[in-house]
């Protein structure tokens, strides 16, 4: 959540010229979002594109791999992602399943260091097990995996990547077409990569990193992609999220 998935989805369901599926997912709220066998219909045919966070339980794998489907991983650093994900709850939907939120007006009251502190307190838990939960997969050839900021920095080439790494040969003419065509939607925020080096006080920095540091197992990659560590500058161009 928070990553660009939507407007990745909404991309490649333009390159490829096939639906984007998601109304038959009724995800929305608090609940975890998960893909059952009833979604699968004779109305949606054989090729889509659906969009949800979705954690390879044992059932979505059996599911992925019975409809032959490719999924595209999608990643970014976890100190942009707490300020988009505040952002997300201020302007759209405060229930959502990574954190419990129980009244927006009582989120909303609190400072914006004190917003950051319980969504890194209380929502990078659940964006670590997916990263984990992924990462114990490898890299099987049903998998394509891609971050925010690659796609920010250069969207043609990340977008011929995934293109190709799903199978299809990319016709790079169609694509700038695409990308160069508005899309609906895409929920942006700001779209660009660097935004908690400036956005995320000191403290909140030093916090996020403990809850890494601190983890029983080694989230080195995940704290060494922190912008501040990187050295990036704010502005200067990848929920997790599965497509």
């Amino acid at each position: 959540m928070k990553s660009g998935s939507t407007y990745v989805s909404k991309v490649l369901a333009r390159y490829l010229d096939i639906p984007f599926a998601n109304r038959i997912l009724g995800y929305y709220g608090y609940r975890e979002q998960n893909l059952y066998p009833f979604h699968f219909t004779k109305e949606l045919g054989s090729q889509f594109v659906l969009h949800l966070h979705l954690k390879p339980y044992p059932p979505h794998l059996e599911l992925i791999h019975q409809h032959a489907m490719k999924v595209v991983y999608h990643w970014r650093n976890l100190g942009d992602t707490i300020i988009s994900f505040d952002d997300h709850v201020l302007r759209e939907h405060w229930e959502n399943p990574i954190c419990f939120i129980d009244n927006d007006g009582d989120y909303r009251a609190l400072s914006t260091d004190a917003r950051h502190r319980y969504l890194i307190l209380h929502g990078v838990p659940w964006y670590i097990a997916f990263h984990l939960a992924w990462k114990r997969l490898g890299d099987p050839e049903w998998i394509v995996r891609g971050t925010y900021e690659e796609m920010v920095g250069n969207s043609a080439a990340f977008f011929t990547r995934i293109i190709e790494g799903m199978g299809f040969e990319c016709d790079r003419a169609r694509l700038r077409q695409v990308l160069d065509t508005h899309v609906h939607d895409k929920r942006f925020n700001v779209g660009v990569a660097g935004r908690s080096i400036t956005h995320l006080s000191a403290d909140n920095k030093i916090l996020l990193e403990r809850m890494l540091t601190d983890h029983p197992q080694d989230l080195s990659e995940l704290l060494n992609e922190l912008p501040w560590r990187l050295g990036a500058s704010a502005g200067v161009c990848a929920t997790p999220g599965s497509v």
